[in-house]
């Protein structure tokens, strides 16, 4: 991933959401009706299940996979953090499914992609991803990767310990995925079989780097949103999405937010297969534990990722549908 450098902002009243993803863009398939959704006032129910997210359990979890000193995918040691992350996965709770997606790395060596949950259950499906490898200068020997990414990837899992066990009209489906930090590969992959399975994903909510200590406390989250790139006809629904968002950071989290579009992480290849994405972002990227070894826990400002975590919790219960 690199800096988003230039964002826009919107209006955030409610704003008509199309009804869009993979499902109408497979071969054969009928387009769904479009469909209206409209930011909703304050839900109460999805305030209680941002109330729990536990500070604590993000730390332990960015300090277990920072504790692994290196996760490049390309390291003799990278089968036992895929073991962890799904050990975590199904210690998250009830309804998820525990699977592996083979990718092969340019060097030749097979990892995977790591999957919570069912796609071709039967429902729309609200699908979450975060990348579980590393880089630094010398990823062989130290790529921590606190932050990049084991914000997001802790994150995903508190927002999964919370709502694993409530009712949602839509499944939500959480994918760890591999070979990001060598050009997408995991998520290309995950997206080629999501196309060709034809897993029916209204949207995919992609988090990279959540926990970036700004200089300025007041620097903002960046929500991120399809703005063009490879596919047009999904603008509309990511941009409702995204305002979405902004409307319910400002309902539950204390942080200040801006608006980018998404850019060179694991949603681009869900939106180039015509799927709305969007995206939670720190603004890490621009500092000085970036892919370097120097990226661990102690850096890190676990309030603000905290404060992220809680966004993220209202955006799946919401665009999941609680009921």
């Amino acid at each position: 991933m690199i800096d988003r450098r230039f964002f826009v902002t919107s209006a955030l009243a409610g704003l008509a959401l199309p009804r869009m993803g993979l499902a109408q863009t497979a071969p054969g398939k009928v387009p769904r009706p479009e469909v209206a959704f409209r930011v909703p006032e304050m839900n109460p129910a999805v305030a209680d299940l941002v109330a729990q997210v536990d500070p604590a359990r993000l730390r332990a979890d960015v300090d277990a996979l920072a504790g692994f000193g290196t996760r490049w995918s390309e390291g003799p040691g990278y089968g036992a953090v895929e073991d962890w992350m799904a050990a975590s996965f199904a210690e998250a709770g009830p309804g998820g499914a525990i699977s592996r997606q083979p990718v092969t790395l340019p060097a030749g060596m097979v990892r995977n992609n790591v999957i919570w949950g069912d796609p071709l259950d039967g429902r729309e499906v609200i699908l979450l991803g975060a990348h579980l490898d590393t880089t630094s200068e010398n990823p062989a020997v130290s790529a921590p990767g606190a932050n990049d990414n084991g914000s997001g990837i802790a994150a995903m899992l508190e927002a999964l310990r919370i709502l694993s066990g409530q009712a949602f009209t839509r499944q939500i489906v959480a994918v760890g995925f591999t070979g990001e930090e060598q050009g997408l590969i995991g998520s290309a992959r995950c997206a080629a079989v999501a196309t060709q399975q034809r897993w029916p994903v209204e949207l995919m909510v992609n988090l990279d780097m959540l926990g970036y200590r700004p200089s300025n406390p007041a620097a903002p989250l960046f929500i991120e949103y399809d703005q063009g790139n490879a596919t047009p006809a999904n603008n509309a629904a990511a941009g409702a999405y995204g305002q979405m968002a902004v409307a319910l950071a400002g309902q539950h989290t204390s942080l200040a937010t801006a608006q980018t579009d998404i850019w060179d992480s694991d949603y681009m290849p869900f939106e180039a297969a015509g799927v709305p994405c969007i995206g939670l972002y720190d603004g890490g990227a621009s500092g000085p534990p970036y892919h370097t070894s120097g990226d661990v826990p102690e850096l890190m400002d676990f309030g603000r990722l905290e404060q992220a975590t809680r966004l993220l919790v209202a955006i799946m219960a919401t665009a999941a549908e609680l009921t």
